[in-house]
């Protein structure tokens, strides 16, 4: 399993991204700080999901059994951004979107970076 865990800028808390080759592993580390009704499926390809500490610190993982496409990590993004918003207590807001399209690119781009480094052996 590779990981990497970066501090998210402005709201706060951390995102850790993770390339395992299967969830036996992710599920042993977060099931106690996370919210799940059960632990990941072999299905899954990705996942997003917050662990909530005790201390009120929030990280907010986003794992992947392979190396993703970009529609992947988009959509993954969405539901990173959306548990940030929620934890915080923000609304979307159609008219005036650019905190969430700037938390989306910021995502989005530590994302890709993360498995940019892994194909070129860094």
């Amino acid at each position: 399993m590779k990981k990497k865990t970066i501090k998210i800028p402005i709201y706060f808390g951390d995102l850790t991204i993770i390339h395992s080759d299967g969830w036996e592993e992710v599920n042993k580390k977060y099931e106690k700080q996370s919210d799940w009704s059960s632990p990941l499926d072999n299905g899954y390809e990705a996942c997003v999901f917050p662990a909530h500490y005790k201390s009120g610190y929030t990280q907010y993982v986003v794992a992947f059994k392979r190396i993703p496409k970009g529609s992947t990590i988009a959509h993954e993004c969405v539901h990173l951004v959306n548990h940030v918003f929620q934890d915080r207590g923000l609304v979307l807001d159609m008219y005036n979107d650019e905190t969430q399209a700037y938390l989306t690119g910021w995502f989005f781009e530590q994302i890709e970076r993360f498995f940019n480094n892994i194909e070129n052996g860094k």
